[in-house]
């Protein structure tokens, strides 16, 4: 599973003119200042692939996944505490699951009792999370209430230290959600977003990255039920995002790719495709 802290809205401001980058463009500086009150509206849809070579588990086949959720992020305003930051409550309004070997409608009365839960989160100006509670409908965390936080995580990526232009990158790292599979020490990705175009229409100014992670391709020692194994990861994730600074958001990101974990004769395939989509901005 990929993964991410969570990043769903941010604001920027503009620099020209004397603040030029490399291709002699415009560059942007993009900072986390929402308006109190200001509500989002999101679509994600995330289709999950897996299947596994060699074991046990070989012949179980291809197994596929999909979840698609919708939910609203409010800008509650300043947090407090020493931290500071911007406090924001994500409430989920549904969510639909489907999945190999599962009736279709399965699950959807556990869903529907999961609508309207909420869960808190706080950010620094650059989008970079200060503190987060993911909890089920009943204040206790569940593994459908891990996989949304995942899925969310899985779209967002701190913002740049510095005003960006066309071409200029940065690099950021998240902890891979491996659960009992990860070490003491958490596994982390790397991103690396690349500005490809600021587009002016009208009143407003967008920003289109382009987006590539991958995973560490050093060996990993894990100790499992007393036993030592070892196991690899490989693969990548790519995708683009598109912000927009009249919306003060992320209106439209998506993400595909492969990702391949061994564990000694064991050999698991994950293929993931997500998109989000801003569907409207009160």
């Amino acid at each position: 599973m990929t993964v991410r802290a969570f990043r769903l809205t941010a604001t920027g401001l503009l620099a020209l003119g004397a603040c030029r980058g490399g291709s002699g463009g415009p560059k942007v500086t993009l900072r986390y200042h929402p308006r109190a009150g200001t509500a989002y509206h999101y679509a994600l849809d995330q289709q999950n692939t897996m299947s596994v070579e060699g074991g046990p588990m070989g012949a179980l086949g291809e197994q596929a996944f999909r979840m698609r959720l919708f939910y609203t992020q409010t800008v509650v305003g300043p947090a407090q505490g020493a931290e500071g930051g911007v406090a924001v409550t994500v409430t989920f309004d549904s969510t639909a699951m489907e999945a190999s070997g599962m009736g279709t409608g399965a699950m959807q009365p556990a869903l529907d009792r999961m609508r309207g839960m909420t869960s808190n989160l706080v950010y620094d100006d650059r989008m970079r999370v200060i503190s987060a509670a993911f909890t089920g409908p009943a204040g206790a965390p569940s593994p459908v209430t891990d996989q949304m936080a995942s899925s969310l995580k899985s779209m967002a990526f701190p913002l740049p230290e510095g005003p960006v232009g066309v071409g200029d990158t940065w690099v950021t790292e998240h902890e891979l959600p491996l659960g009992r599979l990860s070490p003491g020490q958490p596994i982390k990705s790397r991103t690396r977003l690349t500005v490809k175009e600021i587009r002016v229409a009208g009143a407003d100014t967008s920003v289109l990255f382009a987006v590539e992670t991958t995973v560490p391709e050093d060996p990993i020692e894990l100790s499992q039920m007393g036993q030592h194994v070892t196991m690899k990861l490989s693969g990548h994730l790519a995708g683009e995002q598109v912000y927009s600074l009249v919306h003060s958001a992320h209106v439209r990101s998506s993400m595909g790719g492969t990702m391949k974990i061994n564990v000694g004769a064991m050999t698991m395939s994950l293929k993931q495709q997500t998109s989000l989509q801003l569907a409207e901005a009160e």
